[in-house]
């Protein structure tokens, strides 16, 4: 029913209160009275099939993988080791095509939940859609992305060890692609257990409520640092460090410079970056694009400035490549792959610089014209 504010004199127009009836045959179980239990549309099909999918390889491949790096280098005969060398590219070729369905799935992700925004009650963005089932969502959202940058790093591996006659680097990526193919079953699980989970007509907050109140942790931390007029310092230290790791990326690339230490600092310094990165985009920079100064939602920024998924597209790839290069020369470093190793290396820096520096680009560009 609807409440007339001004039957009480106050100010305002309406007050809505929605009175909804409970079931009782709901709750007593009785079928043909529940809810339906999941949202089913063309991309959520999809999210479930290449999730039983990624299941079903994982296991088998992570297994496989485990017991050929056990078995791998030990003395045995030429039938033997021709028996062994045929299974492991078997197991090599079922998991690059895991690992690339992987690289989708981060992607398909997000455009699934897009889809779940017209049958969850509440949901203005992606943002809405995840308080569904906030905390595995979290997790999810944390998992894919270290993944992701794990499946780059190995497939990187893959092709230096490719590039040799003997395939040095082979036990080593056996033993990864183990590791990997642990956390892709997790989550898988996971995609599929959230895919069951999100009930149509959830009733969920606004983005508003979480994104947008003071005591924040986006805001209180820069505002710990640098006082109540943070914004403005915050951008600065980011564009200063961003600029530094664009330098420092250029440095190394121009003297041939990959020793293993300077590559970690340099690493280490991309993940400050992309801290900086997010707290500035959701404090200053994603406010500003919107034209909303005091909303601070990442996903709404997507849904009203289509073309900064591409932005944070580059930065990620450019953040990515920088520790790729760490990855490469930490697990890829042989004799024989000894005159590969810088080639790859330059290729990969040169990717973190083109990538780092274009979506900085693009970041000025959208402020000078907003």
């Amino acid at each position: 029913m609807k409440l007339l504010a001004h039957r009480a004199g106050l100010p305002g127009e309406v007050i809505s209160l929605y009175i909804v009836p409970f079931d009782p045959a709901h709750n007593a179980g009785v079928a043909g009275h529940g809810p339906a239990q999941m949202i089913l549309n063309a991309l959520s099909i999809i999210m479930i099939f290449i999730g039983a999918l990624s299941v079903l390889l994982a296991i088998w491949g992570g297994i496989s993988s485990l017991a050929l790096y056990r078995r791998w280098g030990r003395p045995s005969t030429p039938e033997e080791k021709a028996s062994l060398e045929d299974r492991s590219y078997l197991v090599l070729l079922i998991m690059v095509i895991l690992l690339v369905i992987r690289l989708i799935n981060w992607p398909l992700f997000y455009v699934t939940l897009q889809s779940f925004i017209s049958d969850i009650e509440g949901a203005m963005c992606v943002f809405g859609v995840t308080q569904a089932d906030p905390g595995l969502t979290r997790f999810l959202e944390f998992l894919k992305p270290i993944i992701i940058f794990f499946i780059g790093a190995w497939l990187i591996l893959h092709h230096l060890d490719r590039s040799t006659k003997t395939s040095p680097l082979m036990r080593r990526k056996l033993l990864l692609l183990s590791i990997i193919g642990f956390f892709i079953l997790v989550d898988s699980f996971g995609d599929l257990l959230l895919m069951v989970r999100i009930a149509p007509e959830s009733l969920v907050s606004c983005c508003t409520t979480i994104t947008d109140i003071l005591n924040r942790p986006t805001r209180t931390t820069p505002q710990a640092l640098f006082g109540p007029e943070y914004s403005h310092p915050l951008q600065i230290l980011f564009f200063v460090v961003h600029l530094a790791l664009v330098g420092f990326v250029g440095v190394s690339l121009k003297f041939k410079i990959f020793h293993k230490p300077i590559l970690g600092l340099l690493f280490l310094f991309s993940i400050l970056n992309t801290i900086l990165f997010l707290l500035s985009q959701i404090e200053v920079f994603a406010p500003a694009m919107m034209h909303l100064p005091f909303h601070h939602c990442l996903y709404c920024l997507w849904q009203y400035v289509p073309d900064s998924i591409v932005m944070y597209s580059l930065f990620i790839l450019g953040t990515f490549s920088v520790g790729w290069g760490f990855t490469t020369e930490l697990f890829g470093r042989e004799e024989e792959v000894a005159d590969l190793l810088p080639v790859y290396l330059r290729k990969i820096y040169l990717i973190a610089f083109f990538f780092l520096s274009a979506s900085f680009m693009m970041l000025i560009i959208h402020l000078l014209i907003d």
